[in-house]
């Protein structure tokens, strides 16, 4: 086995990695944790171009309030998809199914995603640089203003 597929063997443990410990962090309500994840300019959107959020900072502030409305909730990452664009460069895209328990006792909230994520090799190990939430539906709740997968006609 070559050393470049030995390193993409091991990359791609790291990345997967990195989506597991994502929602591990989002799970325990640990957000300073969860947004060490991205690169310190890092961004990210859950509703198109024009929800983007960038920096680790900004995007704390964007989840924090969003995460805490929740009294728990459940993440599961499946079907992890990752393509090297050069050594220290990959795509990700994984589905994403999360169950929400609001903490105000309203109607219990469910979203079927995917993850879109651009990742590069840091003195951190690896990071993401862009992550877009796409929506295939969801139940309870309201998801309806959240990027459309685009599933062709």
């Amino acid at each position: 086995m070559s050393d470049d597929v030995l390193r993409q063997m091991v990359d791609r443990q790291a990345i997967t990695d990195g989506l597991h410990w994502y929602t591990r962090w989002v799970d325990l309500n640990r957000v300073d944790k969860q947004v060490q994840i991205f690169t310190e300019d890092g961004c990210i959107a859950f509703r198109g171009d024009e929800s983007m959020v960038q920096g680790r900072d900004n995007i704390e502030a964007l989840i924090a309030p969003l995460v805490a409305a929740y009294e728990a909730t459940h993440h599961y990452i499946s079907n992890v998809e990752i393509t090297f664009e050069g050594p220290d460069d990959a795509r990700s895209q994984c589905y994403l199914h999360a169950w929400h328990r609001p903490a105000d006792g309203s109607e219990d909230f469910i979203l079927y995603a995917q993850y879109h994520d651009l990742w590069t090799r840091t003195d951190e190990g690896w990071r993401i640089r862009e992550r877009r939430l796409k929506t295939a539906g969801t139940e309870g709740g309201s998801g309806a203003a959240l990027e459309p997968i685009g599933r062709a006609d």
